[in-house]
């Protein structure tokens, strides 16, 4: 049964074949786990540095004024941008699947006075709040989605958008994949007991995929009384692919930058800040 278990593990699978991303965010151990990583300033693990999460507020708020304008954050978290984006006068809605960090939202919302709208649940599953003036996709999770979940959400924030709204997200690049290695580990409480409380052995295989433009992270974690894999999928992009994407989809590529603090691009590029617009 192991060797089974193994055997299959050892596999390349078929890009976005398996998708396992809520698992993330909804196990109790690993959620608890993913708030520390977002709440934790010095790191880029789960959210960026509190540094350039606010620079980045201040260069979309110079793009698209948030004064005044119904704002939509999908894969929220624990609030890091929503409640940037009510200080510059948006009326705010966070949607997350992750309890935990929602509640740490909600939690800080309520005792600073700040009136944001959360609402728990998944956000490629869910029909949107109409009327948005600006929809935003934060951390490369449009990047997590397989190309038949990345046109169905495109379909969706465009139905929700008011006339001429906007869609921000960032993307990982094709640079960035250049720099990603296949690897292969093995190591007892991997990641420093991220994925369990108890005792648990991680394994770790990770695939590369030129062709596609995607990689991959697939986790085995053994524990005493069960077996648990983790598939974490990444989809890259260059200027061209991306446009073509947002066209097919109903929307034209405004503005295409560095990062969302708005950098100028580069070839080494790992990181595109995007801003499209719905097609009239």
């Amino acid at each position: 049964m192991m060797f089974d278990l193994l055997a299959e593990f050892a596999k390349r699978p078929e890009p976005f074949s398996v998708y396992t991303a809520a698992d993330l965010w909804t196990h109790p151990h690993v959620a608890k786990q993913m708030l520390h990583a977002h709440l934790d300033p010095n790191t880029d693990l789960a959210s960026r540095r509190v540094t350039t999460i606010d620079a980045s507020v201040a260069w979309i708020d110079d793009c698209v004024p948030l004064q005044g304008k119904k704002v939509c954050d999908l894969g929220c978290g624990p609030g890091l941008y929503t409640t940037r984006f009510f200080d510059k006068g948006a009326h705010v809605i966070g949607i997350d699947f992750s309890s935990s960090s929602l509640s740490h939202a909600r939690s800080t919302a309520k005792s600073t006075g700040r009136s944001i709208e959360y609402v728990q649940a998944d956000y490629t599953q869910i029909v949107l709040p109409q009327g948005l003036d600006l929809c935003t996709l934060i951390f490369g999770d449009f990047c997590a989605l397989s190309g038949t979940q990345r046109s169905s959400l495109l379909g969706t924030i465009r139905q929700a958008l008011a006339p001429n709204g906007y869609f921000l997200m960032d993307v990982f690049t094709e640079f960035d994949l250049v720099a990603f290695t296949e690897r292969e580990e093995v190591a007892e409480r991997m990641m420093n007991g991220f994925w369990a409380a108890g005792d648990y052995i991680g394994l770790l295989k990770s695939f590369k995929y030129d062709a596609a433009k995607v990689s991959l992270e697939r986790y085995l974690i053994v524990e005493p009384d069960e077996n648990r894999e983790i598939f974490n999928w990444l989809q890259y992009f260059s200027p061209t692919t991306l446009e073509i994407e947002l066209e097919r989809n109903g929307f034209q590529l405004q503005k295409l930058v560095g990062s969302l603090a708005g950098d100028p691009v580069r070839d080494d590029s790992r990181i595109f800040g995007v801003v499209a617009q719905v097609i009239k």
